[in-house]
């Protein structure tokens, strides 16, 4: 099976200057503040946010199933000369079977490309120590669901309601901590995604008015809660004694 995407491939190259992204990963990196662990990044595209962990202390092992991101990741990590706190491997999160629990799994925006999301969470799950912490984020809001999403091969968009349950659903994570993000960008992903069928004018590097605008606007956002948002980030723990 392939899990080439050429429509992913070319968003996660742009990644650099998707001030949307940067910003969400800022979100993950507060809830991480003044800790230092091991980190499995699961579906790690192309390892931006594996560089950015690193970068404040973290060793992270980033895995996904598509040859041609990891290498991607390789290239910028030997570019960065940044390989001995990210190690990236091609595999899937259903087959992945380390030597080793995490003391902390991510996952960005993988979730809705598994079509069995249950097992997936499951399985990550098992992969962190008692007392460990878990992080997803995935888009939001389904009534959103367009050419986007269609082009990146998603399942699904998903709720506050039904993200809590897929956390839930594995029985031993519990919820310290999840919120919408990006409710500004709710008009950009109707009109562009769902309306006209073309790709979203972020991440193209546009240092215009309207761009610079939606920068501030979404660093705002990072600080406060909305009712509603583009992604879910949801903050989890694992439930068991933790072994001193």
């Amino acid at each position: 099976m392939s899990y080439f995407n050429q429509y992913q491939y070319d968003d996660l190259k742009s990644r650099d200057n998707d001030f949307y992204a940067q910003i969400k990963y800022d979100l993950i990196l507060d809830l991480l503040r003044d800790r230092r662990m091991s980190i499995l990044n699961a579906g790690c595209g192309a390892g931006d946010l594996s560089f950015l962990l690193s970068k404040f202390g973290h060793t992270v092992t980033g895995i996904d199933p598509s040859e041609e991101y990891i290498c991607l990741a390789k290239e910028k990590a030997k570019k960065m000369n940044d390989k001995e706190n990210n190690v990236f491997f091609v595999d899937s999160i259903e087959s992945y079977s380390p030597n080793q629990k995490f003391d902390c799994v991510i996952t960005t925006d993988v979730l809705e490309h598994i079509e069995d999301d249950k097992n997936a969470m499951s399985k990550l799950s098992s992969l962190v120590r008692p007392g460990g912490i878990i992080i997803t984020a995935v888009p939001a809001m389904p009534s959103l669901f367009g050419m986007h999403d269609e082009s990146l091969g998603h399942f699904r968009r998903y709720s506050r309601r039904s993200l809590a349950e897929l956390a839930e659903c594995s029985g031993n994570i519990e919820i310290k901590k999840i919120r919408y993000f990006a409710f500004s960008l709710i008009p950009v992903c109707w009109l562009y995604s769902k309306f006209l069928r073309k790709s979203y004018p972020i991440g193209d590097g546009s240092s215009g008015l309207v761009s610079s605008l939606l920068k501030v606007i979404l660093r705002v956002e990072k600080r406060i809660y909305t009712p509603l948002g583009i992604s879910l980030i949801c903050f989890g723990v694992k439930k068991g004694q933790i072994n001193s």
